[in-house]
């Protein structure tokens, strides 16, 4: 296993038995009690959501639902067990996309569980009580296209006392990875393919509460392909001089699933990278290459364990206890020339030829 080629930087039931005449006051039909929805600007980065100013993009859209603090309130008061009803944003605020679903602050607390985005087909199912909050089952989908930043909110005992809005804290439920590239020596270069990374071996399934913002995951696991036009990495000691070439961009990461993993090589169990490349080493012309993997018409692949891992214990090996964490953004930066398998170092070494005794005559001094 190519292993030392890869450096790691481094992932709701409510109002049974009560009629809404006991829960909700007479100020019901005026437009100042109609329960209003704004979104926290502080959230972190994610893809393709970097910002509040972002998520309120025109035609974006979350799913809420509400259940209220009342004996017996267990079927929701907005939304139902399964699905939460639609918000959409206009551009500067969010509003109910069906006036229908317009609700009206009662006189009790609510407790407000929403995610992002309504719709979002990647989500199998979704399960609102009032006593566990939401949980979302969720399959990360094969194509990087198709991923999109899922996330969650919460906001638990609001009451109209606090104002006509909720601001909902939308977090990001899934870990963003990314891939930067470098060479180990000021000759050596590395072109890497158009979509010329793939990830195996990783888990694509699981249910997420988003009370106890805990991942379960399935035993399933699938491959990732990442979006990136073909790039050239080169010399880089992982300074702001000379430092690693991004692969792909910030707007088109991998979102997956929060978890840990050991490495593999591609034959056993763990995960493992395929990298479609070509290295040479350039003469000194500085035109002139000589390839070393891959060839100047074709590229070849490279197999790369990868883990979870982003420390190491005093023997230098990856320590396993490590694991991908919810709205975390990891960098993996691949350090072409580092180690073995592909990449044969010219070494030295020495034999020094003995010196042979021969005879130079007699000198007589005279």
């Amino acid at each position: 296993m190519k292993k030392n080629l890869l450096y790691a930087l481094t992932a709701v039931a409510m109002l049974t038995g009560c009629a809404k005449s006991d829960v909700v006051d007479s100020e019901i039909n005026k437009e100042s009690n109609l329960i209003g929805f704004s979104t926290y600007k502080n959230i972190s980065r994610g893809n393709p959501v970097d910002n509040n100013t972002e998520f309120l993009t025109k035609d974006n859209t979350f799913g809420v639902t509400a259940f209220v603090n009342i004996e017996g309130g267990d079927s929701p008061y907005m939304g139902t067990a399964t699905e939460g009803i639609k918000i959409i944003s206009d551009g500067t605020k969010w509003t109910y996309a069906n006036t229908s679903n317009q609700a009206y602050w009662p006189t009790e607390a609510l407790d407000f569980y929403a995610y992002a985005p309504y719709g979002n087909t990647a989500i199998t199912a979704k399960t609102f009580d009032k006593t566990n909050g939401l949980t979302l089952t969720y399959t990360v989908p094969d194509a990087e296209t198709s991923q999109v930043d899922l996330m969650y909110a919460l906001a638990i005992g609001k009451t109209k006392e606090e104002g006509n809005t909720v601001t909902l804290p939308f977090k990001h439920a899934l870990t963003q990875v990314h891939f930067k590239v470098g060479t180990k020596t000021t000759n050596l270069k590395v072109d890497i393919a158009e979509n010329g990374i793939q990830i195996h071996n990783l888990k694509n399934s699981g249910s997420f509460n988003t009370k106890t913002e805990t991942w379960t995951l399935d035993a399933t696991t699938a491959a990732y392909t990442v979006t990136s036009d073909a790039v050239t990495g080169n010399y880089t000691d992982g300074t702001e001089a000379n430092p690693y070439t991004k692969i792909g961009s910030d707007d088109k990461a991998l979102m997956l699933l929060p978890q840990g993993f050991v490495a593999g090589d591609g034959e056993n169990t763990g995960a493992y990278l395929t990298i479609s490349c070509k290295i040479y080493q350039v003469l000194a012309n500085g035109e002139t290459k000589v390839y070393l993997h891959g060839s100047e018409s074709a590229f070849a692949d490279v197999t790369v364990g990868i883990s979870s891992a982003i420390s190491y214990t005093e023997e230098g090996e990856q320590s396993t206890s490590e694991i991908w964490l919810r709205n975390k953004k990891v960098t993996y930066n691949l350090l072409f020339g580092a180690g073995d398998g592909v990449l044969f170092p010219i070494e030295f070494a020495t034999t020094v030829e003995t010196w042979e005794d021969a005879d130079g005559g007699v000198i007589e001094p005279k």
